[in-house]
């Protein structure tokens, strides 16, 4: 922990980087460091990485995106496995670090904290933290509590650990209020009922494989983005007869379709690697470049189920 700080006071600017499509965790650990930074260092340019339209923004409190200054610069790179996935350029710092909890498959940080038994990348910023005596502030404490429950799944994922309520503890030191940020995530609305109903209408099931499919037009009608599509996937959770239940949604500005995919007990990130995609055991994405390809992701996966 020393010498990341060590890394930290010796460059003029920051820049907090996290994955493309960003989760509750990567935007959780992205602003949960960068606030914590800014109140570390007030003398230097603590700049956020990355398109900052995220629906799930609004879970947040609002922020300044500073612009990208001359000068020393070290990258900070949560919550991505591989380089592909950052949202922004890194090759503009002069040092990395990465910070991350999926499967190492690209250590491609200068120094690389990389755990792949936490429940989160938030999980582990917060430790690092910690271990460095560092006083959260209120505003980083609930970002970084957000990621924490949202990759864990409210503290339900077989990832959870001792570590992971040693981290939501300390944070609850920092005052923060759990009932008003458990609101903030599951409030809902009359619309999400109707895009409820919808999938409850419409899903698909071959054997223990259940999925629901939403077509741009369909996006349409539920008056619905692509990310807010694939959302709705744990819908389709819970129901003793599926084993693995996946979210299929159109993406007409990349003419792909994007697979958001949960599992009870078979590990599925293999199955996601070899469709563009990764991510943990039992919660990953993929990409088809054709619809015509959902018949082979879903043998693959039997293939995994029934291995």
């Amino acid at each position: 922990m020393d010498r990341i700080f060590k890394v930290r006071k010796e460059y003029d600017q920051i820049i907090i980087y996290r994955h493309v499509n960003p989760d509750l965790d990567a935007l959780g650990s992205q602003l949960g460091l960068y606030w914590t930074l800014k109140e570390m260092f007030p003398q230097k340019n603590i700049v956020l990485a990355g398109n900052m339209e995220s629906d799930l923004l609004k879970m947040y409190a609002s922020f300044e995106v500073e612009d990208i200054q001359k000068g020393s610069t070290l990258g900070i790179v949560l919550d991505t496995a591989n380089r592909e996935r950052i949202d922004g350029d890194i090759t503009i710092c002069d040092k990395v670090l990465k910070i991350d909890h999926h499967i190492v498959v690209d250590s491609y940080g200068d120094l690389n904290i990389e755990d792949e038994s936490a429940s989160s990348c938030s999980e582990i910023v917060t430790l690092l933290l910690k271990e460095g005596r560092v006083k959260i502030p209120l505003i980083a404490a609930n970002a970084l509590y957000l990621g924490i429950i949202g990759d864990s799944n409210r503290f339900m994922y077989s990832s959870t650990s001792a570590k992971t309520f040693e981290a939501a503890a300390y944070l609850l030191e920092s005052g923060i209020q759990i009932e008003e940020l458990y609101q903030s995530l599951y409030m809902r609305d009359l619309n999400d009922l109707e895009v409820t109903k919808f999938i409850l209408n419409h899903y698909h099931r071959d054997g223990k494989i259940a999925w629901y499919y939403l077509g741009q037009e369909d996006l349409d009608v539920l008056h619905l983005t692509r990310e807010q599509g694939s959302n709705y996937v744990n819908t389709l959770a819970n129901y003793e007869e599926f084993e693995v239940w996946m979210a299929i949604t159109e993406n007409t500005k990349e003419h792909n379709y994007r697979v958001s995919m949960r599992s009870r007990h078979t590990a599925i990130n293999e199955v996601a690697n070899a469709f563009r995609g990764g991510g943990h055991a039992y919660a990953s994405g993929a990409t088809l470049e054709s619809l015509d390809e959902l018949k082979d992701l879903i043998e693959k996966l039997k293939e995994k189920m029934n291995g």
